[in-house]
């Protein structure tokens, strides 16, 4: 009978202890609050690793708000769609909304405000109707909404580049006539690969854009609310508008 009792209070103690650490794993800040955020090579929303990027900045502000972790990483940017809608519980940024995109993830807050315009070395292009006018090759980003959005507006003479490094490269050397992007992309990456922005013809905005936090499908409820609550709190923290002008000014 000893034997019997002491079995059954050993059993009892390993099914004690494996519940409390199940609770501990599943208290706030700790290791299991830890979600992978994918992100593109999108200077100088996110760059990489080591430079980070403006959106990058956000997101670390985000996790100190929601008392989260977040393991960022950085992937080409359709493969980083591709990597967050097969990830459970994984988060995407930055990421525009359209129609196809909302039914493959859950779009959480707006992290910040873009403007995008057709920026050249020439004459300005004001609308999309301008760029068709003038038969220029304009490049976008591929994979982006802007290569959806030239097409709706009835451009066929685009050319979809996997990198603003290359874009800049391409417009600088007269390869592409046009650069459809935000200002604030096409004039950081002209002083980082030495060109004279100087030299960039912005046109008008042609279009505005909102940057999300978005996520898989699967995110818990608890955690997408944490992050909600989070990104609202950021948007009122002072440190918010000096990381937006440590890379280049005003969006």
């Amino acid at each position: 009978m000893f034997v019997l009792c002491d079995c059954v209070t050993a059993s009892f103690r390993v099914l004690v202890c494996g519940f409390a650490a199940l609770l501990f794993l599943a208290l706030p800040g700790q290791a299991a609050d830890r979600i992978i955020a994918y992100t593109g090579y999108l200077p100088p929303l996110s760059i990489d690793q080591e430079q980070k990027g403006i959106a990058v900045e956000l997101m670390e502000l985000v996790a100190e708000a929601a008392g989260l972790e977040f393991d960022i990483r950085f992937a080409p940017w359709k493969r980083a769609q591709i990597l967050a809608e097969t990830t459970p519980g994984a988060l995407l940024f930055t990421v525009a909304s359209s129609q196809e995109r909302r039914e493959k993830f859950a779009y959480i807050a707006p992290l910040f405000h873009t403007e995008s315009a057709l920026v050249t070395l020439d004459q300005p292009l004001d609308t999309f109707e301008k760029a068709i006018e003038t038969g220029k090759l304009v490049g976008v980003h591929l994979g982006s909404q802007r290569s959806r959005i030239l097409k709706r507006a009835g451009l066929t003479n685009y050319a979809e580049i996997p990198s603003a490094e290359q874009m800049s490269t391409m417009l600088q050397t007269g390869r592409i006539d046009a650069w459809y992007t935000m200002s604030l992309r096409a004039n950081y990456m002209f002083r980082k690969l030495g060109y004279d922005p100087a030299r960039l013809v912005i046109g008008a905005p042609v279009t505005h854009g909102i940057q999300w936090l978005a996520a898989n499908k699967s995110i818990d409820p608890q955690i997408r609310a944490r992050l909600t609550k989070a990104v609202s709190k950021v948007w009122r923290d002072p440190r918010y508008w000096q990381i937006i002008d440590r890379y280049g000014g005003e969006m």
